[in-house]
């Protein structure tokens, strides 16, 4: 078995931390170890099957019965409504390309997807319902008792999604059957699965991580990560693609560099165009390697108002893990 390096360490080290603190599921321990210790990985794919999308819960997911299930929408609102499954599928549904990822994700982890959603947009509900410009913020109530809220501001941008539809099927069990909330943009505790209640209320709210101490906020920090090469990598020969995933949320990643001098210098990486504003970005660089020898190579990215991805280190508690992703390997020429 290859030895770890610090930065190894400390994407293990952030995952550990946030399924000690919360009882969410990891991420794919296989998955992660197979970066590290440089098994060859399954390419990361612009939208993420379902059967491969990370899975978080507070719970084991809930068995929702259909004939028992409705989604009530109430608090501050003038026509409080109650809607059945088939109702909620005879609405107009709009559909968005969304990345959603885990706060505990560790620097460069994989609890990190990207799917197509369907859905009805929340600010058309409650337009519909009649909402009161009083409300501070909306909360989302599950069937495991599960409840988060983000702010009244942010509920009413038109791209908050109660969605039933994941990658063109029915929304799976395990990702929040029959019916979930999609907030880009903010870390995946938001995007409540298994809803059964929308309430306009004129406070704050604190859901159940926030309670914990978990960020309120939650907005996605800038991340990027290096899928290609992997931790222990022998690269044969002089030259190399290096590719890999950024993200930033809802301001989007403008540029996208890498370093072959352990942050010395920098250069800059080809950028795929995403597959919407929400959706992660896919990078390469071709790597003229100048000799043989021991490299060790990070990346970082600039997200779209010109914010440079910390190189601070943090773990993921409370507001998400900052830091940039640094592999080591030895060329031979």
């Amino acid at each position: 078995m290859r030895g770890f390096s610090r930065r190894d360490f400390l994407k293990i080290a952030g995952g550990l931390a946030f399924a000690a603190t919360v009882p969410f599921p990891r991420p794919s321990v296989s998955g992660m170890l197979g970066r590290i210790f440089g098994s060859q990985a399954s390419e990361t794919l612009p939208i993420t099957p379902n059967d491969e999308f990370y899975i978080t819960s507070y719970r084991s997911p809930p068995d929702v019965r259909l004939h028992k299930w409705a989604l009530s929408i109430k608090g501050l609102v003038e026509r409080p409504m109650v809607l059945t499954y088939s109702e909620v599928l005879a609405r107009p549904s709009v559909s968005e390309i969304v990345t959603l990822e885990c706060i505990g994700n560790g620097v460069a982890g994989e609890a990190i997807s990207t799917a197509r959603w369907e859905g009805i947009p929340l600010k058309t509900l409650l337009q519909e319902a009649g909402v009161s410009p009083r409300g501070d913020d909306v909360i989302f109530r599950a069937a495991d008792g599960y409840s988060d809220s983000i702010p009244f501001e942010r509920a009413m941008k038109g791209d908050v999604l109660v969605t039933h539809t994941m990658n063109g099927v029915t929304l799976p069990r395990g990702h929040g059957f029959p019916v979930r909330m999609i907030v880009p943009g903010i870390y995946g505790m938001k995007s409540v699965q298994w809803l059964t209640d929308i309430e306009v209320v004129d406070h704050d709210y604190k859901g159940y991580y926030e309670k914990k101490g978990w960020s309120d906020d939650a907005s996605v920090k800038t991340m990027s990560r290096i899928d290609r090469p992997v931790y222990g990598d022998t690269i044969q020969g002089l030259e190399y693609t290096m590719k890999g995933i950024a993200f930033a949320g809802t301001r989007g990643v403008a540029l996208v560099e890498v370093s072959m001098d352990g942050g010395a210098t920098w250069q800059a990486a080809n950028l795929e165009p995403p597959l919407s504003p929400y959706a992660w970005v896919f990078w390469s660089y071709r790597w003229k390697i100048r000799a043989a020898g021991d490299y060790s190579i990070m990346v970082r990215a600039t997200d779209g108002a010109g914010q440079l991805q910390t190189s601070y280190e943090q773990a993921p508690y409370p507001e998400g893990a900052t830091g940039l992703d640094e592999v080591g390997v030895t060329v031979e020429s």
